[in-house]
């Protein structure tokens, strides 16, 4: 029936719809296909249904998928090598999907295109995963994202690990501290390094400003991708010596190492 109905008059939601299609991209940032009216994500539903959701038998702390060739006997409980010969600070990682394929070119958009619109469809994967897991994030006191080096964050304009704690925070109800943890050095991009390299890459750049807010307080750190945990461990450690109880971690995705 076009901007007209008959009986309501003027139909303001089909012409702010065609307003808004005049500003929202036409393809999809994945597959080039067009994208539907009001799709706000940057990406067609065909390619957020094959994201790679992280299915077990995984470490029941880092979240490191198992492989088939692996001889020892798996199971829910089933810890890996790394875990066992690491100090983590960490009980546990808890991660939706593997970072590979779409979900890979979904996080690159994110961060190096500053598509902040496919925040949105992040939400929804992120709120399936909470809603179909039993998750103990109600006893939390505090959620608190990996800090990006302020020159770092000038640039990017955004922390996307603070818009992914934010949507935790909300969904469970758990305060937000997004600048007591502070990154205080530049570091390299951790992408082509080593993991030896990537350890040594993030030591000593990360302060907190007021041990208090974090001391007794059992906390949910939020970064986008794990690989080898040098990160979340650093950060962890450091909130550890700010006396904080129980650390547990959340990533978007997981690399398969």
């Amino acid at each position: 029936m076009g901007f007209w109905n008959r009986n309501k008059g003027l139909n303001f939601k089909k012409i702010e719809e065609s307003f808004l299609s005049l500003f929202l991209p036409a393809d999809c940032k994945i597959c080039s296909k067009p994208l539907k009216s009001l799709n706000c994500s940057f990406i067609c539903e065909e390619c957020w249904n094959k994201v790679k959701w992280l299915e077990p038998p995984y470490c029941s702390i880092c979240s490191k998928p198992f492989f088939p060739s692996e001889t020892s006997p798996i199971n829910s409980f089933s810890i890996c090598a790394e875990c066992k010969k690491n100090s983590l600070y960490f009980k546990k990682v808890f991660v939706p999907t593997l970072y590979e394929g779409v979900m890979k070119k979904i996080i690159h958009i994110f961060k190096y295109q500053g598509k902040r619109g496919v925040i949105r469809g992040i939400k929804k994967i992120m709120e399936t995963y909470f809603s179909q897991n039993h998750l103990p994030f109600s006893h939390l006191h505090l959620v608190v994202p990996i800090p990006l080096y302020r020159n770092k964050l000038k640039e990017r304009g955004f922390n996307q690990a603070e818009l992914l704690a934010r949507i935790i925070a909300e969904y469970f109800n758990i305060k937000l501290s997004k600048s007591n943890l502070e990154k205080i050095k530049p570091t390299q991009s951790q992408t082509k390094l080593s993991a030896s390299k990537r350890i040594k890459n993030m030591k000593g750049v990360f302060v907190v400003k007021n041990k208090e807010e974090f001391w007794g307080k059992d906390i949910l750190l939020v970064d986008d991708i794990y690989t080898t945990g040098a990160t979340l461990k650093e950060a962890a450690k450091i909130l550890k010596k700010a006396r904080a109880k129980e650390i547990y971690a959340f990533t978007l995705a997981r690399a398969k190492l």
